[in-house]
């Protein structure tokens, strides 16, 4: 199959397989597979799976467009990507060497995430929407949030549609669909699933108004360590973006083994955070434990537990 897939991708991205110099197999993911392609022309990192559909990987590519026209954080550059032709999807991406990230690195990519955040508001006056991005300029206009099309984040479908309160696409978006899915499937009690519908409740009081003073922002949407990559720069992995409250990426930053204090630090010293961003961080830290939960269960569900309740006593 390997064979038959790599001459899709050198159709598509104008190679001959003569260029190609090597090829072998790398890790650092638990969805797709990969393959470091080396040729004449550069080196490229490879995905597939043969297990998705064809949006998959064109959902990824459009994340990683969205990041980059913005101009303020980096991503690798899209090489090709499948077409309805191909039985397997794939996307192609520039190869990032990765190396040991120094604390001037981790600052960098602080001071970058914020100018992601504030991105909006670097020109007023101006259309900053660019349709291939996805993001077209009337929901900058009318404060909207969320995304033009569902995207994944993931290996799971990510819900997404424009709404003009911020608590509302949180609760009905991200957190109630998957307690929902988890009470369904009875990985979570009924107990466990009227705890987190409580949580969702309190969803638009708590974090609303600091998002309408923040005004809506671009967002990785899947901000943890295993998204990030460090080359002779910065780059940020595998996006789950949609239009939100910039806390949301600040929130997930701090699961799965955190960051260091100076990315927090440059993002503080560009762009302080509201009053009160501890409280109404675990209601941005319940959609990714949700995540987790639904893909790999085990102690998960009582994270999101744990984070429901957190919800609940912030919003008393």
């Amino acid at each position: 199959m390997t064979g038959a897939l790599l001459d899709s991708v050198c159709r598509a991205a104008g190679l001959e397989r003569s260029e190609i110099v090597s090829t072998r197999s790398v890790g650092g993911g638990c969805i797709n597979n990969a393959l470091k392609v080396q040729t004449t022309a550069g080196d490229f990192c490879l995905k597939w799976n043969a297990g998705v559909g064809p949006d998959f990987f064109r959902m990824e590519a459009e994340g990683l467009s969205a990041l980059a026209a913005t101009g303020t954080v980096n991503v690798p550059r899209v090489a090709a990507l499948s077409g309805e032709e191909d039985d397997v999807p794939w996307l192609l991406l520039d190869w990032i060497e990765e190396v040991r990230p120094t604390r001037d690195a981790w600052q960098r990519m602080g001071r970058g995430l914020a100018e992601l955040h504030g991105w909006r508001l670097s020109a007023p006056g101006k259309s900053h929407g660019d349709p291939a991005a996805g993001v077209p300029a009337s929901a900058w206009r009318a404060g909207r949030y969320g995304w033009h099309r569902d995207n994944v984040i993931g290996s799971l479908p990510q819900p997404n549609r424009w709404m003009d309160d911020w608590g509302d696409f949180w609760a009905e978006m991200r957190i109630l669909p998957l307690a929902l899915e988890l009470g369904t499937g009875g990985a979570l009690p009924a107990e466990g699933l009227a705890l987190l519908e409580r949580a969702a409740a309190q969803m638009s009081g708590l974090v609303r108004p600091a998002a309408e003073a923040d005004g809506p922002s671009l967002l990785h949407g899947d901000l943890w360590s295993g998204n990030v990559l460090f080359g002779h720069r910065p780059f940020l992995i595998d996006p789950a973006v949609h239009v939100g409250h910039r806390e949301v990426d600040l929130a997930m930053c701090r699961l799965f083994g955190g960051f260091p204090a100076p990315f927090y630090d440059a993002y503080e010293a560009a762009r302080p955070l509201r009053h009160g961003h501890e409280r109404r961080r675990p209601a941005y830290q319940l959609y990714p434990l949700l995540v987790h939960a639904r893909l790999f269960g085990g102690g998960y569900v009582a994270s999101a537990l744990r984070a429901a309740r957190a919800v609940l006593d912030s919003s008393v």
